[in-house]
């Protein structure tokens, strides 16, 4: 039971991060942190995972390359906007209609769990990231096995039946679009941890 606590609290992490990385423009002291010890440290714990190792360190690049800019936080933020505010990428719908079973899952759990961004929109890219993390801390503290199971196989629906439709297209989209770099490569190790998430949600998870 420790080992899943301890799993589901690290998949929760990642998710947070992967929301707080795509759902807004980086601030000033966001973009910082890509140098610090602590991002550095984090980093290093993906790659040491054989199925994470290219994909970690393809964004270790693009974030120092963005610290290279001039401007860093303006420069940055215009790729975002041309991503993410003119082509709308953070839109599933961009990719995907998902079905109405699976649209009325995630407005459910949209109204139960709720999220930490202004938008609530179902479709959006990160609303269904920072579900899955909601999901994941609200597992790991369930006080019964019924409940746990129950938001595990809440999780199993989010990932199978929404972010598998639309991730792939994402990282593809972001790769077309983003001669920069950093949002593809971002992406790219999005989609990389979501690999290794829903193994293990549909084979290894109670």
């Amino acid at each position: 039971m420790q080992d899943f606590i301890v799993t589901s609290q690290r998949r929760a992490e990642l998710y947070h991060w992967f929301t707080a990385l795509l759902s807004a423009p980086l601030t000033a002291d966001e973009l910082q942190e890509f140098s610090s010890y602590d991002m550095h440290a984090f980093l290093t714990s993906l790659a040491t995972l054989d199925p994470l190792h290219d994909a970690a360190e393809a964004f270790r690049q693009h974030a120092g390359l963005v610290l290279e800019l001039n401007e860093p936080e303006t420069q940055l933020n215009a790729h975002y906007q041309r991503l993410f505010v003119e082509q709308s990428l953070l839109d599933t719908s961009s990719f995907t209609q998902p079905s109405q079973e699976s649209l009325f899952l995630m407005s459910i759990l949209l109204h139960q769990h709720g999220t930490q961004l202004l938008d609530d929109d179902p479709l959006h890219v990160c609303n269904q990231l920072e579900m899955m993390a909601s999901l994941a801390i609200a597992a790991a503290e369930a006080p019964t096995e019924a409940q746990r199971i129950g938001l595990l196989d809440q999780q199993r629906e989010l990932a199978n039946e929404l972010m598998l439709t639309w991730l792939p297209e994402l990282t593809e989209a972001c790769a077309k679009n983003d001669p920069f770099g950093f949002y593809h490569s971002a992406t790219q190790l999005l989609s990389a941890v979501f690999s290794m998430d829903i193994h293990y949600l549909n084979n290894v998870a109670p």
